[in-house]
């Protein structure tokens, strides 16, 4: 059975776990989107001086880590313009470097993100095999999950596994991305299959920010990148934006422990 109809009996059997979403959506750029990547340069994206051996273009395309060297930190590639509301296209490859083996090859794009020296706070679509010492969503590994960076942690696991596993290309392969963020949802497609539809629930959650290519630390491997496109759409009226004075952190406040100096009062 090839692929193309293994995949549409997969759909019909799991069409009610899709809540409404029964075909495979339409990949290609929406209309009126602009390149982000030239194909050519780094032009448009920001690079610290621990990032730049990190990062390059390649046979057309971005690629970020190393075939030759572990990847010995979280390493970005940042956009200098920042985005609310759009719809983004891009592929994706991940090629696999080889030993040693039990590290982690991982990667993925930060959306409504925030960048200051060597992080990046926010919303990563993930993107990646399983882990070599954990095996992740059955084997899919983190395609498709929501990972919040230097925020909440894992946010969102992938939706419709199965599928996804019959698809993702593991390595050495092109798998196609959309992400639509429109008010407080983001909604994501890999290789046509619903991956998350995810409602952000805390309203002081920035809506805005820059949007940033990683490879994981971990071993040798590349993250490859191509055909990035964005459609903006319009604002939200009164979305919470990076640097109000009321927004969220994301991160649970910690309770304070009684000092040891002072002993806590009681009472009979």
């Amino acid at each position: 059975m090839n692929f193309k109809t293994t995949i549409t009996a997969l759909i019909s059997s799991a069409a009610l776990s899709f809540a409404g979403e029964t075909e495979l959506a339409d990949m290609s750029p929406a209309e009126g989107a602009v390149p982000i990547f030239d194909g050519s340069s780094l032009d448009g994206w920001v690079l610290t001086n621990a990032d730049q051996p990190w990062w390059s273009v390649k046979d057309g395309s971005i690629s970020g880590g190393s075939l030759e060297k572990n990847v010995p930190f979280n390493t970005w590639l940042v956009s200098e313009k920042e985005y609310e509301n759009f719809e983004l296209t891009f592929q994706i490859k991940m090629i696999d470097g080889g030993a040693p083996e039990g590290l982690l090859k991982n990667s993925g794009v930060q959306v409504r993100s925030h960048h200051k020296g060597k992080n990046v706070t926010g919303y990563q679509i993930d993107a990646g095999p399983t882990h070599p010492k954990q095996l992740v969503n059955g084997g899919l590994g983190y395609w498709g999950n929501i990972w919040d960076e230097h925020r909440r942690g894992p946010l969102v696991t992938a939706e419709n596994q199965e599928l996804l596993k019959e698809s993702v290309k593991q390595f050495d392969g092109w798998n196609s991305y959309k992400v639509i963020c429109d008010g407080k949802n983001i909604k994501t497609w890999i290789n046509g299959i619903l991956a998350h539809d995810y409602t952000e629930p805390d309203a002081k959650i920035p809506a805005n920010g820059i949007i940033a290519l990683q490879a994981h630390k971990g071993g040798k491997f590349l993250a490859q990148f191509k055909d990035v496109k964005i459609k903006e759409l319009p604002a939200t009226a009164d979305s919470t934006k990076w640097g109000d004075p009321d927004m969220s952190t994301g991160k649970k406040k910690k309770k304070q422990k009684p000092s040891k100096k002072t002993k806590p009062t009681t009472t009979k």
